[in-house]
This record gives structure tokens, sequence and C-alpha cells, in this order.
């Protein structure tokens, strides 16, 4: 116990100690990854920077562009390979998590700003996706440094705003719906709107933002013909039902249901001990003991606001899912600034408000988007580990001191044992549970060389493939799409319990006669394709050649 209250008060330490987990878990992640192999997405990224480097494949796709142009960089001073981008996504994991202990020592000590960047850092959920090469966890990582150099803009100097604004732009253009992290940001710019000095530097900040995205948008324009093609793109796919995608999922609180299933161990025994300690707190104050100061917010005598923010709310609620998610964003924010107007000693609970509305954005957003998708908790993450470590923190006030000691001094080292050792346990289960990835990698790589060897003349072919990034990755070459089909219907997108019937093989076939296929990479089943042969199969994968 002693130890814990030495290093209670050396944020170094703590940190330092937090960077070797991470380095560690990193390192792990990257090892396991370049045995199993980029995702499907990730192959997207690899052939964009491939391009930026001007090294192209001849093959390209539309994503958002910071990634790639990351690893452009790489690629322009070495050969083309898979690696970087498992490596650019955990230095991301790495600085993001380091970024979110600065944000949380804003508000509490360094044991606590320990344990909730800990706990963030090893979610289970969050552990899958470290140096897999998505863009979630970089562009979160990204946003997390915006929103802490914005409360060093409002708090110390608003010359930081030439850093948070750029830096939010980044994680826009890393992942296109952190443009939502414009809410919590602005959010906190207003409620502390007096006490920003030399407030003309937010718009320099933006301005200089605004630089960044100007190459973005000319090289849009050459490519596209339009340089709003990609974000609009992007709207109308998150604005759109998608039904028979095979993550389509209407249901709003589809992640509320799943959120206990993937908070992990460690989570789990500070959420009991949060509610342990409510209940110890409750008993004493039934015993007349202790009062309850952390939950008393009083507020202002003002109908208006108070009416408003009810009348906000009741449209929201009819609102909710039969409009577009962005008209709900606009209201939970004018929602959030009429309680931040209510409450006495407001700038108690800056903190409070910008992790809430940074939770409620996105909660928001990938609860109302028709496809759900399990890496999308990644999106909330941050704002729960905040909420986690804030419970723990006013568990302790109210529970008081434990033989001369808070309640972390005792709870301490018992979270961090079961953390470490659940995320150890964890990450040793990542292979197996990745295998079938691992397996069609393996079966694209083989299946790709045995056509350079079969058919040297590879490249003057038109080539299609069910998964057409991985197979233009492995053949350095353009790779056509191949579509699904059913009901007379063709769809680019996986689509749900998919079983081609006859009738979809012979719109398959006859797709790829139309388009003068000369070879097929099929990871389907299909019932017969007249007019293609299969060569040859590995594993998953077969290869079909037009007859002559």
């Amino acid at each position: 116990m002693e130890i814990v209250n030495k290093i209670k008060s050396n944020r170094w330490f703590l940190l330092i100690f937090l960077v070797i987990i991470l380095i560690i878990i990193t390192y792990s992640k990257i090892k396991i990854q370049l045995i199993i192999g980029p995702t499907y997405d990730a192959y997207d990224f690899l052939a964009n920077a491939a391009e930026f480097a001007g090294k192209s494949i001849g093959y390209s796709d539309l994503r958002p562009p910071f990634i790639s142009f990351l690893i452009s960089i790489v690629f322009r001073f070495d050969g083309l390979s898979e690696a970087p981008i498992f490596i650019i996504d955990g230095i991301f994991y790495i600085l993001g998590t380091i970024g979110l202990f600065l944000l949380l020592k804003l508000r509490f000590n360094s044991l606590y700003s320990f344990l909730g960047s800990l706990l963030y850092a090893t979610f289970p959920i969050l552990l899958t996706y470290v140096a897999v090469g998505f863009p979630e966890l970089s562009s979160i990582s990204i946003s997390i440094w915006a929103l802490y150099f914005t409360v060093l803009a409002v708090k110390k100097d608003s010359k930081f705003f030439f850093i948070s604004f750029p830096l939010a732009m980044l994680a826009f253009l890393t992942k296109f719906n952190q443009a939502l992290i414009i809410f919590p940001l602005f959010l906190y710019i207003l409620i502390n709107w007096k006490n920003i000095k030399n407030q003309r530097n937010i718009a320099f900040g933006i301005a200089v933002s605004s630089l960044i995205i100007i190459p973005v948008l000319i090289y849009y324009s050459f490519k596209y013909g339009n340089p709003l093609f990609p974000f609009l793109d992007f709207y109308g796919t998150s604005s759109g039902l998608i039904s028979e995608h095979f993550d389509y999922d209407p249901d709003p609180f589809f992640y509320i249901k799943l959120l206990p299933l993937v908070i992990g161990n460690g989570a789990l025994l500070v959420i009991l001990t949060i509610m342990g300690g409510l209940l110890l707190s409750y008993i004493k104050l039934w015993l007349g003991k202790s009062s309850i100061p952390e939950f008393k917010i009083n507020f202002r005598e003002n109908l208006l606001i108070k009416l408003s923010v009810v009348i906000l709310f009741v449209v929201f609620l009819i609102s909710w899912g039969s409009v577009s998610y962005l008209l709900s964003e606009i209201l939970f924010f004018f929602i959030f600034l009429g309680l931040f107007k209510l409450l006495k000693h407001d700038n108690k609970y800056d903190l409070d408000f910008l992790f809430l509305s940074w939770f409620a954005s996105f909660l928001i957003f990938i609860s109302a988007y028709s496809l759900k998708d399990i890496r999308y908790f990644l999106m909330i993450l941050p704002s729960f580990a905040y909420f986690l470590i804030r419970g723990l923190k006013i568990v302790e006030n109210q529970v008081g001191l434990i033989k001369q000691r808070k309640l972390t001094s005792y709870l301490a080292p018992i979270f961090i044992l079961v953390i470490i050792l659940s995320t150890a346990l964890y990450i040793s289960t990542i292979p197996d549970a990745n295998n079938t990835l691992k397996t069609v990698n393996i079966n694209m790589g083989e299946a790709s060389h045995w056509l350079v060897n079969y058919d040297p003349d590879y490249k003057s072919k038109i080539v299609f493939s069910d998964l057409w990034p991985n197979t233009a990755w492995f053949l350095q070459m353009n790779v056509q799409k191949m579509p699904e089909f059913k009901n007379n219907q063709k769809y680019y997108l996986n689509l749900k319990d998919y079983s081609p019937t006859k009738e979809d093989s012979d719109a398959a076939n006859n797709f790829l006669v139309e388009n003068n296929a000369d070879y097929y990479f099929s990871i389907r089943d299909w019932v017969n394709l007249n007019n293609y042969d299969p060569i040859n199969k590995f594993g998953y994968l077969t290869i079909y050649k037009k007859k002559s």
C-alpha cells in the first residue's frame, strides 16, 4: 500500500509504466497481425498509399486519405509491404492512450488518470483492433489530442487552437465520421466562452485547419471531378438504409445491449466497485453519518431555458430514428448547452459535459446508422473510460477514508493486476479467432503466385474478384469488383445469409461475360458458371478462367 501512495503522486512513473504496457501490447499485436495479414479494408489503404507514393499498383479505392498518406511516406523510401499500416496503427494507439492520460490528468490525479487510460487501452474490443489497419482507432487517437489541446486553449493559452482545430481536421481525414468531434469541441468552447483569452485565435485555428483540407479537395477534384464527392458519398451511405447488408440492424439500442459484453473484466470490476461504493454511501447516509454533496445539482431559476431543454428533448425522442441523425446531433447539442446554463458552479462540470457530449454524439450516430459493426464501439470508449473513473472518484469521495486511506489505495493494485492478466489472456486468443482471415490471406497469396506463373501475361488480362482489394494487392494490378446477385439485383456488398441460387449464378456468369472477364477469383459457392471453368482451388478460394 505504501508503494501505491508513493506512485500516486508521481505522474512520470505512472506515465512511463503506462507506455511500457502499451509498447508490449502493440509489439504483441503487430507480431500477430503480420502472421494473420491485413483485413479487406487495409488492402484499400495500402493500395491508395502506393498511389500517393508514385508506385501505383493500378488499383485504388475511395477511402479517407490521411493514413494512406502516412504509409506512402514509408513507401517512398522502401518497397511496398504490409507492415507499415500495422506499425502506424500501433503508434496511434500508443499516442492516443497517452493523450487520454493527459486529458484525464486535467480532472483527476495521476493514479486515476493512469487507471482510466489503462482501462481504455485494454478494453477487449479495442485490443481486437490494435495494429489491424482499420482507421477507427487512429482517428479516435487524433480526436483525443484535438480535444486535449482544445481544453488547454480554453484554460491556458488560446494559441493552442492553432493545434486543436488542425488535429480535428486530420481526425476527419482519417475517418470521415470523426467530423462529429466538432459537437463536443464547440460545446466546450461555448460553455467556457467568457474564460477564453483572445477569442480571435479560434478563427485563426479554423483557418489553419482549412489549409490542411485544400490539397485534399484539389486531389479529389482531379480524381473524381468533384472535390466534395467522397464526403457526399459518405453522407449518403451513412444516411441510407441498406437492409440487404449482412451488418444491417435497425435496432437503435444494439450497442447499449452489447456494451456489458465487450468492456472486459477490469471495467466490470470498476463498475461493481462503483455500485458497491454507492450502496455503502447510501447506508451511511441512511444512518446519518454522511451527505452526498457530489450529487447536489442546484438549478438557477430560468424558466425559459428549462422549458427549452424539455421541448428539445421531447422533439429528440419523437424524431429519433425517423429523421437524419444529424438533426438528432444538433438537438442534443442544444440540450447539453441548455443544461449547462442551468448549473451553478458550472466550471466544475465542464469536462463532464465535454465527455458526455462526446459520448452522446457518437452513440447517436452509430445507433442511427443502419449498419451495425462491433468495431464502432471504439468511438465511445474514451468517454466510457472517463465516466468509469468519474464514478470511481465520486464513490471514493462518498465512502471517505478507510483506516486512514482512500478507497483507491486498496483497490488500485487489484484493478491493475486484473486488467493486465485479462489483457494477456485475451491477446493470446486473438490468433485463433482470426484463423479464417489468416487462411484467406494465405490462399490469396498462393493463388496469385500461381496465376503469375500460369499466365505470365496476366497483367494484360481482365481479372475480377470477390475480394478485389486483396487480389489487386497480391497481383499488383487493377482488379475489377465482382458484385453479388440476388433476385435480379446487383449488390457491391456482403449480403446477409447469402446462398446463390442457379438464377444468381446465371446472373454472375452473364456479368462476367458482358465485362470480358478472363479470370475470376471467387470465395463464393456458385451453382454453376457456364462460361467459366475452375482451373485451380486454394482453400477458400477458386480461380475461374473463361472458356476458350
